[in-house]
């Protein structure tokens, strides 16, 4: 049995000041201090946030608007050709991937049938075969954001969020243990509220770090962004890492090697430029809020990679009136970050959802969606330490639109990803893998 303390933000709370650039901000454990976390006070729109605003099939609006100018991505790289995990009729959407240290490949998504939105589960030991489809997680309603790590013990942890009709939901976490999943548990309460956007990271030993964002259901209530740990064999109570004066839209949690962990969240607007904020966790406790706007470019959905010799790495994309037009990277540690690179810069198209991984050899890989109208494809930048190589593709689909992709690295240094494609109402699922010589 969980025993849950969840303190829920909303606009009505009041707070010592309309907005803090500063570069950081303090943090604690206690879930009340809410005084000196991360939002913006922002004009909020007339209507609620939330699920009745989604799109279960993935497809942003911004595909159906003229691309910006420029020079296309034009030339393939040396991936792997596509291979197709669904099919027709249901296809799939949002896949992840996580590699376990014996290689093998774990991938989830979930797909659409008439009976809800249902997680699926395959593996594979060489990237060629791979197993059946298993459900996971509840049979029934919306299985949305499925999130995966695998960890030293070969077991694997997801977490994902389960939707009623009238969009209450709660966050739910299950493990793969020796090819079974056990039984989901909740990670957060039920009732009239809503979660979304969770994502999960093992820490030192049993630990895990759990970041999502979660409100009360209803119109007047934004979302907060919210962090919990599992640590000491049981789960402490959550704390909330934003104001709720503004929606926090994205979040993301990865395991650093030292077992720290290293989260994100962004606050703002839909269709706004957001601010995004960076934490770091380490033995069940956090560090300080981080903005990294306030020094930086806005953007959302952080994603990270860590370097051999401990540099951190993150990477995300800038909307400019909606429309996400600029992908960055930026490395260094929390509070003593470098220059920005933009690897999207110079071609046409929109950019958006990067995602990073690094090698044993300290290679990184950066693999993105393009979109130009007429072109679409997930493309990739390589950086060996001399900077970011022009942008080629992964796949030529030649169909639809890419959608959010999953980059992992196995331990001989392979990169491995995972990513939906197709038009709205309709994704298939691909996995291709890149040897970098």
């Amino acid at each position: 049995m969980i025993n849950f303390l969840f303190v829920i933000g909303c606009s009505s709370q009041s707070v010592s000041s309309d907005q803090d650039n500063s570069t950081t901000q303090p943090t604690s454990n206690s879930p009340n201090r809410r005084n000196q976390l991360g939002g913006q006070p922002m004009h909020q729109p007339k209507k609620g946030s939330g699920g009745m605003f989604q799109d279960p099939s993935g497809f942003p609006a911004f595909h159906n608007s003229p691309a910006p100018g420029g020079p296309p991505v034009t030339q393939r790289g040396n991936w792997s050709a596509p291979q197709q995990l669904t099919q027709k009729p249901t296809g799939g959407y949002r896949p992840q991937i996580a590699i376990s240290p014996s290689g093998k490949m774990h991938v989830v998504y979930y797909d659409r049938l008439k009976t809800g939105d249902i997680i699926r589960h395959r593996y594979s030991d060489d990237g060629k075969t791979w197993s059946k489809p298993v459900q996971v997680g509840h049979d029934s309603e919306r299985n949305w954001g499925p999130d995966l790590v695998a960890r030293a013990d070969e077991s694997v942890v997801l977490v994902y969020d389960h939707a009623l009709a009238d969009f209450s939901s709660q966050g739910f976490l299950t493990t793969w243990r020796n090819g079974v999943w056990d039984a989901p548990t909740p990670l957060t309460p039920d009732g009239k509220r809503e979660i979304g956007s969770g994502h999960v990271a093992n820490a030192n030993g049993e630990d895990l770090a759990y970041v999502y964002i979660g409100k009360q259901l209803g119109e007047k209530y934004r979302f907060v962004a919210h962090w919990r740990w599992y640590t000491n064999g049981s789960w402490q109570a959550p704390i909330e890492l934003s104001l709720g004066k503004a929606d926090a839209w994205h979040t993301n949690v990865e395991r650093r090697p030292d077992g720290s962990v290293l989260a994100g969240y962004d606050i703002g607007t839909g269709g706004s430029e957001t601010t995004l904020y960076i934490v770091e966790g380490r033995d069940g406790q956090l560090g300080e809020i981080e903005n990294l706007t306030a020094n930086g470019k806005p953007g959302e959905r952080p994603h990270f990679a860590f370097a051999p010799d401990g540099t951190d790495y993150i990477t995300w994309f800038h909307k400019e009136n909606g429309m996400p037009k600029h992908v960055y990277v930026r490395a260094g540690k929390p509070g003593k970050w470098g220059a920005i690179a933009e690897p999207s810069k110079g071609y046409g198209g929109f950019h958006f959802d990067p995602e990073i991984a690094i090698n044993k050899d300290g290679v990184l890989c950066l693999v993105w969606g393009w979109d130009a109208n007429q072109r679409a494809e997930l493309i990739y930048s390589i950086n060996k330490g001399e900077g970011w190589t022009k942008p080629r593709k992964v796949a030529d689909i030649n169909w639809g639109k890419p959608g959010l992709s999953s980059i992992d690295v196995d331990a001989s240094g392979r990169f491995h990803v995972v990513w939906n494609q197709g038009v709205r109402g309709y994704n298939e699922v691909y996995y291709a893998q890149l040897e970098v010589k």
